[in-house]
């Protein structure tokens, strides 16, 4: 009995440890989507302040970590997206997608916000070179 308990136990310990491992390739990988997301957006889309803000703004995150800085990330984002560079119900719906961001409880909820944010953004909006990307970007934030 004392041998079960050992093994269950260093298999915990073993699937915490992994568990510990695997949050912060999935946050990196969450960030490179996230910069990817913005570089697809032209500069004239994005708001005045966005120029002298955007290297601090990638240099955070490549530096995050966890869900709740990158919570934060995603929306200084989208708030730096001019309205006119979105789809017109966005408006609408920017309140509600706030607050699903806000209360995101993992890297795979904030990864469908930010595709929904994505979709909010008029094609008009991006770079050429985004449509050809946009699948596989799409394939990566899904299997977040």
């Amino acid at each position: 009995m004392k041998r079960v308990s050992l093994v269950v136990a260093a298999l915990f310990v073993f699937a915490i440890g992994f568990s510990a491992l695997t949050v912060p390739a999935q946050a990196q990988d969450f960030g490179s989507l996230l910069i990817q997301l913005e570089t697809s957006v032209q500069y004239a889309s994005q708001s005045d302040s966005w120029r002298s803000r955007r290297s601090g703004w990638i240099s955070q995150v490549r530096s995050c970590s966890d869900l709740s800085c990158y919570k934060t990330l995603l929306i200084e984002f989208e708030t730096n997206v001019k309205y006119d560079a979105q789809s017109d119900s966005w408006r609408s719906r920017r309140s509600g997608w706030l607050s699903r961001v806000r209360s995101a409880g993992s890297m795979s909820q904030l990864g469908r916000l930010m595709i929904e944010v994505e979709t909010s953004i008029m094609y008009s909006a991006q770079s050429s070179s985004w449509r050809s990307s946009r699948s596989g970007w799409l394939s990566s934030v899904r299997s977040l």
